[in-house]
């Protein structure tokens, strides 16, 4: 079951990279990200992977601490750079003056818990 999942994250992550890089007609696409954000998406895919299928702990910290990083990346983008209104549209339950201020205070904690768990991670793979 892992090496299945393994492949398919791989197999995600591959078309997400190949369709931000252009091999897959614009057409077929709608992007509200930036390419290098949607591009980080893929690279997170495959980056899970690749830590699925590692069977050494220190290989898998190592992957894990990318990974993080890359999703503390993509979470402080949503933050500070994502457009007005994108993240109002995902929480319907709050009031419209409130909820693009707590959506991006809430990506903002998860971009801060992403590079805490990250830093543990390299912790521990430096000790």
């Amino acid at each position: 079951m892992g090496k299945g999942l393994a492949l398919v994250c791989l197999a995600a992550g591959v078309a997400v990279c190949a369709a931000t890089l252009g091999f897959v007609p614009a057409d077929y696409l709608v992007f509200d990200a930036p390419r290098s954000v949607v591009l980080g998406v893929g690279a997170v895919f495959i980056l899970a992977g690749f830590m699925l299928l590692a069977r050494d702990h220190r290989a898998s910290d190592s992957i894990a601490s990318i990974l993080l990083l890359i999703l503390a990346g993509l979470a402080g983008w949503v933050t500070f750079y994502a457009p007005e209104g994108t993240v109002q549209r995902f929480f319907p339950f709050i009031p419209a003056d409130v909820n693009d201020a707590l959506g991006r205070l809430l990506f903002g904690l998860g971009a801060v818990a992403c590079v805490g768990m990250a830093a543990w991670a390299l912790r521990r793979l430096f000790r």
